[in-house]
């Protein structure tokens, strides 16, 4: 198979997929605790939109929303046209923590996001003590994340998962609404609407089997997808409009083996760190691996390094990926968002998704940086 980005589907869950779709309600079962109430959508960026109409609908006005400001820009436009206040909180560079004094002295949000960036829990006490002084609404953000494990969805009122972003699927996120903010649940439904059915997935479907049965050699040949430089990002888009999840991403979601997924994940992740333990200046930008990665996150020495590695990468056809893009505000404020920048300017991010094969991407890794 081609070393790819995107996860792939193999041939027994395209079988699996074959049975009619279940129910919505027994198709987010991995994604809702016990006393949630859940829905499945096509992206977590339209929830997070839904869950600001829906805000704005009971208090009249459009909210405020704090967030940390090493966020990726694109992925907000939905909120951004609600109207929302969107207020970036300053992180720590070391690993993109809030600096909870300065939300503390930003405060009086309607909506605070708490971030499980690339899967990893991060400490949600502090939010907890903001919202009970502000009775703000809290948000986790586990677009990152495969499915709950302890320190997800621990406490917050709505929470957030974006299947479709870490198993092989066109479309599907879930918003999940703790026993204690259901009654949210129909706001959220009333703001989302009913969107239409999302378009026919064949090509999507076509292209991912391909990648998934054709030779890695036809990766130097073929078109090299990502930004050609680490420190570019990727240009304006505009967002594409909510839909509901599609037959065959509802067939697919169900044919997912989350437990194999979160299984092959570390194994990948723990292949590459084995592979590019020796490299002095690339290091993993979280020491421990409590969950299954959304991408191995590496954390160079300097900006001059991270360069490096990755035009080493892009010259061997590798999958490799910069942070997508800062918020412009963030970029404008670099004194306010200093940890913010310095992340966006030293982290790399490498694909660890179930297709792959750990020891065959691993060594193809390792030799594309020894020689880069």
């Amino acid at each position: 198979m081609i070393i790819t980005q995107a996860p792939l589907p193999d041939r027994a869950m395209l079988e699996r997929a074959r049975l009619p779709a279940f129910t919505d309600s027994s198709l987010i079962r991995p994604w809702r605790r016990p006393g949630d109430e859940a829905r499945l959508i096509d992206r977590t960026a339209h929830g997070l939109a839904a869950l600001a109409r829906a805000v704005a609908e009971r208090t009249g006005t459009p909210p405020r929303v704090g967030l940390p400001a090493w966020i990726c820009s694109q992925a907000l436009e939905p909120l951004r046209r609600t109207g929302a206040g969107l207020t970036y909180l300053p992180v720590s560079g070391r690993d993109g923590t809030i600096d909870w004094a300065a939300a503390e002295a930003m405060g009086g949000f309607d909506i605070l996001i708490v971030v499980h960036t690339f899967g990893q829990p991060v400490d949600l006490e502090p939010a907890r003590r903001l919202r009970a002084r502000h009775g703000c609404l809290l948000v986790e953000d586990a677009a990152h994340v495969l499915a709950p494990i302890p320190g997800i969805a621990d406490g917050s009122d709505v929470t957030c998962y974006s299947p479709h972003k870490l198993l092989p699927l066109p479309e599907g996120a879930v918003v999940s609404f703790a026993p204690g903010a259901t009654a949210w649940a129909a706001p959220f439904d009333r703001a989302l609407g009913q969107p239409p059915m999302a378009p026919d997935d064949r090509d999507w479907l076509n292209r991912r089997q391909f990648q998934a049965n054709a030779p890695d050699l036809l990766r130097l040949v073929l078109p090299q997808r990502g930004q050609p430089r680490f420190d570019s990002d990727p240009a304006p888009a505009e967002p594409a409009e909510p839909v509901a999840p599609s037959d065959l991403a509802r067939r697919l979601l169900g044919a997912a083996d989350v437990a194999a997924e979160a299984r092959r994940r570390r194994d990948n992740a723990e292949a590459l760190l084995k592979a590019l333990a020796r490299l002095p200046d690339l290091k993993p930008l979280f020491p421990g691996m409590s969950a299954a990665p959304y991408r191995l996150a590496l954390r160079a020495a300097s900006p001059q390094a991270a360069a490096k590695h990755y035009d080493a990468l892009r010259r061997a056809r590798l999958p490799v990926e910069s942070w997508p893009d800062l918020p412009p505000r963030v970029v404008a404020d670099p004194i306010h968002s200093r940890g913010a920048v310095l992340l966006r300017n030293t982290v790399l991010l490498l694909p660890v998704h179930g297709a792959l094969d750990p020891d065959e991407t691993a060594a193809t890794y390792r030799q594309a940086l020894r020689w880069g």
